[in-house]
C-alpha cells in the first residue's frame, strides 16, 4: 500500500498545497472565534459582524479589532432590572 508522499510526481506538492491551504483557511477561522468570544466577553451588540469581518477579511480588520476593542464593550456583565 503507497502511503500519500509516494503517490508519484505530484503526491509530496500537492500534499503541500493542500496542508498550506488548511493553514490559511484554520487560521482565519480560529481568529474570527477568539473575537467573537471576546466581544461577547465585552458584551459587544455586534459582536457577530466583527467575527464575520474577522473571518473574511484580512489582517487589517483583525488589528483594528484588538485597536478599538475597549471602545466597543465595557467588559461589564449586563444588569438585570426587576427579578
Amino acid at each position: 500500500m503507497m502511503s500519500l508522499l509516494q503517490m508519484g510526481p505530484i503526491g509530496p506538492e500537492l500534499f503541500i498545497v493542500f496542508l498550506i491551504a488548511g493553514i490559511f483557511s484554520v487560521l482565519p477561522l480560529v481568529v474570527s472565534v477568539f473575537v467573537y468570544r471576546d466581544a461577547k466577553g465585552r458584551n459587544s451588540s455586534h459582536a457577530l459582524a466583527w467575527a464575520l469581518g474577522a473571518f473574511f477579511g484580512s489582517l487589517v480588520v483583525w488589528i483594528l479589532y484588538y485597536i478599538v476593542r475597549d471602545e466597543i464593550g465595557s467588559g461589564e456583565a449586563p444588569r438585570r432590572s426587576g427579578v
